[in-house]
């Protein structure tokens, strides 16, 4: 059992070079964690196979291992306010917006209709099924599966919203690291207001008599 587990980590049956499934004619290096199979893909294949699903986890075989990717980053778009498979003539662009969903959260590439009879933001989104986080240029949403799903949980186990968005979290990415923050504080950008004020030291020699005592041991 354990090497059946271990064996979907890996490429399975499709080893070597591997053709796409569906046009056998480019490579397939694509797979989906959630739909049925793990047949292998190529990129325009995937994104096709998931114009209805955009929600989908989707792995990339990079030569060593399978990693995560977006259909957003395959170019995958979603369009509100017509049917599957149309397009709109005139539509409003959104380059990053989120979905809750119960197979985690997702960074999708979402378009909405701006055709002259083109309902509101909130209109769209809610008659896709997935609720905004906000009335006024909503960028967040959470579909009405993950919110009838977090009801049950709540009634059922008590599971606070906390807790429920934190497992959504590490349906995608369960390591716990969390990435550098990308404005890290320093005295140029975040300077001190009160340096060597009343009882507090100035920073600089004070940092600087700490690297004179990191042979110390500490005090138990």
């Amino acid at each position: 059992m354990a090497t059946e587990l271990i064996r979907h980590e890996g490429r399975g049956s499709y080893m070597g070079d591997v053709v796409c499934y569906k046009c056998k004619g480019n490579a397939g290096t694509y797979r989906c964690n959630d739909c049925f199979g793990h047949e292998l893909y190529c990129r325009a294949c995937v994104v096709q196979n998931h114009a209805s699903v955009p929600m989908h986890q989707i792995k990339q075989w990079n030569g060593t291992f399978f990693e995560a990717v977006t259909l957003k980053v395959l170019g995958l778009r979603v369009q509100l306010g017509h049917g599957p498979g149309q397009r709109c003539i005139n539509p409003t662009r959104t380059e990053s917006f989120t979905v809750v969903d119960s197979g985690g959260i997702h960074e999708i590439g979402l378009d909405f209709c701006g055709c002259e009879t083109a309902q509101t933001r909130v209109k769209q989104l809610l008659r896709a099924r997935m609720f905004p986080a906000t009335v006024r240029d909503p960028r967040t949403a959470a579909t009405f599966g993950v919110l009838e799903q977090f009801h049950l949980l709540s009634l059922e186990s008590k599971v606070s919203a906390y807790e429920f968005y934190h497992a959504l979290k590490r349906r995608l990415d369960n390591t716990g690291l969390c990435e550098p923050k990308k404005n890290v504080s320093s005295n140029s950008t975040d300077p001190s207001l009160g340096d060597g004020w009343a009882y507090f030291v100035e920073d600089g020699p004070y940092k600087e008599y700490l690297k004179t005592r990191t042979g110390e041991r500490q005090e138990v």
